[in-house]
C-alpha cells in the first residue's frame, strides 16, 4: 500500500500561471476526449461483426455508457476519436440523439499503433484541462467527480486509482500502478510490485500532448503509460484515490458478463457510494443470474416432473426410472434404525463400508471413494479434470448426466453415436478424441439399450492414457461380470457402481467408485466431506450382508425383466428387448404413436409411467421399461396393448400432447 496519501489529499503546490499570478486550476472541467480506435479483438466473440465500442452491454453499447456517465458527472462537449470501423460507430451514435452532450469524432489513421497516438489525433482539442477515458470502461460518476474535485496544481495531470486489488475482476488484464507520496512513480500491466490499479480515466492537459509528440517523433510511436511516466518522473502526474466508486474494463466477454451484472445490481450508473446522496437503487434477483458463468446460466436443471407425477398418483405404476420394485429387506431397514440413534453426529468417511467393497474386488480401501450416488461421483471426476473448452467424449445414447455435467463446468460434450446394433463404436470414439480431450466415458451395461462393451474393446480405449469411466451401475444384472480387475492393470481407469438398482437403494443415495489410489486421492481433494449419511452407510452394510436375500432377488427381476420383454413383443408394432440392466428398451417405430405421444397415453389413460429416450439421443423411436413387479409388468403390457389397439382403430391423426421430459436415469 502507498504512504496513505488518500482521497486525493495532495500538497497544495503554487506555481506560476501564464499570466504570472501564482494560482491554481479551479474552473470546472466540461469536456472529455474518449478513445475509441482499436480492434477490439478481446470482445469479438461477443460483439460479433460490431466493433468494439458498439458491443452492447445490458443492451446499451459502451460508447454510450460512457458517454452518459461523463454526462451526469457535468461534461458537456465529448471529443470521440475513431479509427477501426470508425465510420460504422458514427453512424451508430448519430442515430442517437438524446445523448445531451456535443459530440465530435476526430480520425486516427494509425490505429494499429498504441493508444498514445489516438489521443494525439486529438491534440488541436486539448487546449486545457479536460477528461480522458477509454471507450471499454465503464465507471461511476462519482469516480469521475473525484477525480475532477481532486487539488491538481495547475498544469500537471492525474489518474484515477483503485487501491482495493482485490475486487478488481480480471487482475492479469488490468494495468498496474506504483504509488509514491500521492504521485505515480511507476505504471504497466506487467508490474510485480505496485500498490494500485488504473481504472482508465485520466485528467489531463496541454503537458500530456507535449510528452507524447516528443516520444512518437523519436519513437515513432508512443502509448499513454509512456506520456505517464514521462510526467511521472517530473513529479507531474497524481494518483487520485476513486475510494469506493466501482469500474470494469470491459475487454473480454466474461468481464462484459460481469458488467451486465453489476449494472442490474446496482443499477445504470454502478450505484453511487455511500454519503453521495444519490439514492441506493433497488436489488433484483434475476441481477444474481448475470454473476454465473455463460456454461451455467445456459444450463438446464434436471428435470423432476416424472418423480412429481409418481409421487402424486397413488393409481401410477413407477416404471420410469430404473428404481428397484423390492423394497429394503428387514436386515436392513434393522440396520437403518439403528443408525439412526447417532443422527446428532457427523458421518464417518466410510471406512468400514470402504475396506468391505474393495475386499469384493481385491483392492485396497484405498482405492473406493463413496458418493451421494454415483451421479455425484460423475460430477466429481468431471469437476477435478475439465476446465470451460475441454472435452468429454461420450457413447451414446446413454445416461444424459455425463453430457449435463460436462455443459454445467463449461466443457464440452462431444457425443459419439453407437452403431446401428447399439455397441459402442469404438473405432468412432478413438477418432473423436483430439487434443482438448480430458475424460471418456462408457456405461456398460450400458444405460437405455443395455448392451455391454466387449473388455478387449475397453482395453483399446484405456491404452489411450485418458482418464477413462467405466460406469457399472447395473453389473450386477448383466452376465458379462465386474471389470474391477481393470483397476489394478490401468491408472487412468475409474469404475463406478451404485447401490440404486440391484441392491434397490436409490430414496437412501449411494455410489461408489473404485480406481487407483493416486486418482481416487485426487478425487478426493474435490469431494465435499460428509457426503454419505450414517444410516446409508449404515444400510449398504446390512445389504452386503444380506447375501441370500440380494441373490433372490436378482435372480426373481432377471426372469421378470426376460418375460417383459417376451410379452410385450406379441404387441404389433412394438419390439422389446431384454437387457442386461432392470429394464427392456421397447422400439416403438411401427407402432402408431410415437414414443413421446405413448408414454403421454400411457399414462393419462392407463395411469402407466415409463420413459421417451429423447434426451438420450436414441436414434429411432425407443421407450424404456423398468421391471417392476409381477403385477406392475402385467398391468404394463396390457396398458400398452389397449393404447396401440385404440390407436390404430382410430382413422383421425392423433391428437397433440405433451411429452414428459425424459433426462433421467
Amino acid at each position: 500500500m502507498p504512504d496513505k496519501k488518500r482521497n486525493c489529499r495532495f500538497l497544495t503546490w503554487c506555481v506560476i500561471s501564464r499570466n504570472g499570478n501564482s494560482t491554481m486550476s479551479s474552473a470546472p472541467i466540461t469536456k472529455a476526449v474518449i478513445l475509441a480506435a482499436g480492434m477490439g479483438s478481446g470482445l469479438r466473440e461477443r460483439s460479433g461483426e460490431l466493433p468494439k465500442p458498439l458491443c452492447p452491454v445490458a443492451q446499451v453499447p459502451l460508447l454510450v455508457r460512457v458517454v452518459s456517465t461523463l454526462r451526469l458527472a457535468g461534461v458537456r462537449e465529448v471529443v470521440v476519436v475513431v479509427g477501426c470501423q470508425g465510420d460504422e460507430i458514427r453512424d451508430a451514435m448519430a442515430e442517437r440523439s438524446n445523448l445531451g452532450v456535443k459530440v465530435t469524432f476526430v480520425e486516427n489513421s494509425r490505429y494499429r499503433a498504441k493508444n498514445g497516438v489516438s489521443l494525439l489525433a486529438a491534440a488541436e482539442h486539448i487546449d486545457g484541462e479536460c477528461l480522458l477515458s477509454m471507450a471499454d470502461h465503464l465507471y461511476s460518476p462519482d469516480l469521475v467527480r473525484r477525480l475532477v474535485q481532486a487539488d491538481v496544481p495547475y498544469g500537471h495531470c492525474a489518474l484515477g486509482v483503485d487501491y482495493n486489488i482485490e475486487r478488481c475482476f480480471d487482475i492479469d488484464d488490468a494495468t498496474k500502478v506504483g504509488v509514491r507520496d500521492g504521485l505515480i512513480a511507476d505504471i504497466h500491466k506487467e508490474l510485480v510490485s505496485y500498490d494500485a490499479l488504473d481504472t482508465g480515466v485520466f485528467r489531463i492537459g496541454p503537458k500530456l500532448i507535449d510528452e507524447l509528440r516528443r516520444i512518437n517523433d523519436a519513437d515513432g510511436d508512443c502509448s499513454l503509460s509512456d506520456g505517464v511516466k514521462a510526467l511521472a518522473r517530473r513529479g507531474e502526474f497524481h494518483a487520485c484515490d476513486v475510494g469506493d466508486a466501482r469500474w470494469i474494463d470491459v475487454d473480454t466477454a466474461p468481464a462484459a458478463e460481469r458488467a451486465e451484472a453489476m449494472i442490474r445490481l446496482f443499477g445504470e450508473t454502478l450505484g453511487e457510494v455511500i454519503g453521495s446522496g444519490a439514492p441506493r437503487p433497488s436489488l433484483e434477483a434475476e441481477a444474481m443470474e448475470m454473476f454465473a458463468p455463460t456454461w451455467v446460466r445456459a444450463a438446464k436443471p434436471y428435470n423432476e416432473d416424472h418423480f412429481a407425477v409418481a409421487n402424486e398418483r397413488d393409481d401410477v405404476a413407477r416404471m420410469m426410472s430404473n428404481e428397484s420394485a423390492f423394497t429394503p429387506s428387514a436386515r436392513v431397514l434393522r440396520a437403518m434404525l439403528d443408525a439412526a440413534t447417532g443422527a446428532n453426529l457427523y458421518p464417518t468417511s466410510g471406512r468400514d463400508l470402504k475396506r468391505r467393497l474393495a475386499a469384493r474386488e481385491g483392492l485396497e480401501p484405498s482405492s473406493v471413494m463413496l458418493g451421494a450416488g454415483s451421479t455425484e461421483l460423475i460430477d466429481v471426476i468431471i469437476r477435478t479434470f475439465v476446465s470451460a473448452g475441454e472435452e468429454v467424449v461420450v457413447s451414446v445414447p446413454t445416461f444424459s448426466m455425463y453430457e449435463a455435467r460436462t455443459r454445467v463446468v463449461g466443457g464440452i460434450p462431444v457425443l459419439v453415436p453407437m452403431d446401428e446394433d447399439h455397441e459402442h463404436a469404438v473405432n468412432d470414439i478413438i477418432r473423436a478424441i483430439t487434443e482438448r480431450t480430458k475424460v471418456i466415458f462408457l456405461c456398460t451395461p450400458n444405460n437405455p439399450t443395455g448392451s455391454n462393451i466387449p473388455e478387449g474393446e475397453l482395453r483399446r480405449l484405456l491404452a489411450l492414457g485418458l482418464p477413462t469411466v467405466i460406469d457399472e451401475a447395473y453389473y450386477e444384472l448383466g452376465s458379462a461380470g465386474s471389470l474391477g480387475h481393470l483397476v489394478s492393470e490401468y491408472p487412468n481407469a475409474i469404475l463406478l457402481r451404485t447401490f440404486s438398482k440391484a441392491f434397490g437403494l436409490a430414496g437412501l443415495r449411494l455410489g461408489y467408485a473404485l480406481g487407483n489410489q493416486v486418482v481416487i486421492e485426487l478425487l478426493s481433494r474435490v469431494k465435499v466431506p460428509w457426503n454419505v449419511p450414517s444410516i446409508t452407510q449404515a444400510a449398504a452394510i446390512a445389504a452386503l450382508d444380506d447375501t441370500d436375500e440380494f441373490e433372490s432377488r436378482v435372480e426373481s427381476l432377471k426372469a421378470r425383466r426376460d418375460d417383459l420383454a417376451i410379452r410385450l413383443s406379441k404387441i404389433s408394432g412394438i419390439t422389446a428387448k431384454s437387457t442386461d440392466g432392470n429394464f427392456v428398451l421397447v422400439d416403438v417405430t411401427a407402432a402408431p404413436l410415437p414414443a413421446g405421444a405413448l408414454v403421454t397415453e400411457l399414462l393419462e389413460r392407463e395411469g402407466v409411467l415409463i420413459r421417451s429416450l429423447a434426451a438420450h439421443h436414441a436414434t429411432r423411436n425407443f421407450v424404456r421399461v423398468t421391471i417392476g413387479t409381477t403385477e406392475q409388468n402385467s398391468r404394463c403390457v396390457s396398458a400398452f396393448r389397449r393404447v396401440l389397439d385404440r390407436r390404430a382403430a382410430r382413422s383421425a391423426p392423433h391428437h397433440a400432447y405433451v411429452a414428459l421430459s425424459s433426462d433421467a436415469e
